[in-house]
């Protein structure tokens, strides 16, 4: 049998040490702070999220509409910017010698009064918003032979502020005031779009709004003689 000295047991318990209570402290201390770093990065990346995100939205729906109607333009026959009542059924367009821009357009596709579609900016909605409308009338067919009309009505955006949403233009971007064959569309659209959930603003709790505006100009593809 072998025996172990003094010394080799001391040593050996020496090497079985525990963590002291002031290390166990700083462990959690930095243990914690790692935490709180992750969650306020995850916090500042939702943040950073719902803004893009609300852009994005903004942004996507307002090309969505302007596309729609720039291809209706391209290919219509007849076009015109006037104002409309609030269902959209009564449309007025500019007259000669009057400013050619309004808050409704209405487009042909052929020569004939209908089948046409008319886009208005409806101000008289119960909410605090304006809202861009879509107000279509088509034929019904029964053997070849009109029988009726059918009328649809769309809300294609809201929180419209400006009010002159439509008006049509020469080549040199001065606004008609008769109507020519070569003139250009252009559609503009601003509006409010919220931005974050909660925003607290000398000391109140206030939804906070971005504001956005989208524009293009159109043309029609082989504009009539009229």
């Amino acid at each position: 049998m072998k025996f172990l000295s003094h010394n080799q047991i001391g040593s050996r318990r020496t090497t079985a040490c525990a963590f002291t209570l002031a290390e166990m402290l700083i462990a959690i201390t930095v243990f914690m702070m790692v935490i709180g770093a992750m969650v306020c990065l995850q916090i500042f990346a939702l943040r950073i999220y719902t803004l893009a995100a609300t852009k994005t939205s903004a942004t996507a729906g307002g090309r969505k509409v302007l596309q729609q109607m720039r291809d209706q333009i391209r290919g219509a026959n007849q076009v015109y910017v006037g104002n409309c009542s609030s269902d959209g059924s009564t449309f007025l367009a500019i007259t000669n010698g009057n400013l050619a821009q309004g808050s409704a357009l209405k487009i042909l596709s052929s020569t004939n009064p209908m089948p046409y579609v008319v886009y208005y900016l409806d101000t008289t909605s119960t909410a605090p918003t304006n809202n861009l409308m879509q107000y279509t009338l088509t034929l019904t067919y029964s053997n070849n032979i009109v029988i009726g009309t059918n009328i649809t009505s769309a809300m294609l955006a809201s929180y419209i502020t400006n009010l002159i949403v439509f008006d049509a233009e020469d080549y040199t971007n001065h606004i008609l005031t008769n109507s020519q064959n070569n003139q250009v569309f252009r559609i503009t659209m601003q509006f409010s779009q919220w931005e974050y959930p909660i925003a607290v603003i000398g000391g109140q709790s206030l939804n906070a709004y971005d504001y956005y505006q989208l524009r293009t100009k159109i043309t029609r593809r082989a504009p009539e003689i009229d």
